[in-house]
């Protein structure tokens, strides 16, 4: 795990179609443009509803969108994974301290990380590092409640975003409907 200054994945956003738009003062949202996401799908709690047209929408309770997200980030994490806050790292870290306080690695880390947390830098996840990134996101779902705790994410060799925001909704957008599947095997559309 370890941090990459921002501009070092503008040729991955580039070369998927991912713009990143304002949404107020705080956050950044990232979306895959309508030219490169052949499939997007949404995965609500049964208490929200889905209202963008062009999405398919899967609903479920709170409890399974969080396990059923640890299950797909699992399946897209396939070496590298980026993660990227919609706001400043330090709301996620806040978000997820009580929950990742007994994960030694996380710990480490944490400590080690004090000087980022201001920043919206992108953190890579290694091939060895899916425990830590699946434990993260899903003290996140569980911990977070806020757009601007939510983050982003990306494997680095597939045309894939998630935006993770905590209780959901979780939005995926897949640049083929082959990796769509892959991952849909976890939600079942």
């Amino acid at each position: 795990m370890d941090f990459l200054p921002e501009q070092d994945i503008n040729e991955l956003l580039n070369e998927f179609g991912i713009v990143a738009t304002p949404d107020g003062d705080d956050c950044i949202v990232l979306e895959m443009s309508s030219k490169h996401a052949d499939v997007c799908d949404c995965l609500c709690t049964i208490e929200q509803t889905c209202e963008d047209s062009g999405w398919t929408c899967k609903s479920m309770d709170a409890a399974a969108l969080v396990s059923v997200v640890g299950e797909s980030v699992g399946k897209i994490h396939q070496g590298q994974t980026v993660l990227v806050p919609c706001g400043k790292w330090r709301s996620v870290f806040d978000a997820v301290a009580f929950s990742m306080a007994e994960d030694e690695l996380w710990q480490e880390f944490d400590a080690s990380a004090t000087i980022k947390l201001n920043t919206r830098d992108p953190l890579l996840f290694e091939s060895g590092d899916e425990h830590i990134l699946v434990t993260l996101i899903t003290a996140l779902m569980n911990d977070g409640e806020t757009l601007e705790q939510s983050v982003f994410l990306m494997p680095v060799g597939a045309p894939i975003l998630v935006h993770l925001q905590p209780g959901g909704p979780v939005k995926l957008w897949f640049g083929n409907s082959v990796l769509a599947d892959e991952v849909r095997e976890h939600y079942a559309i």
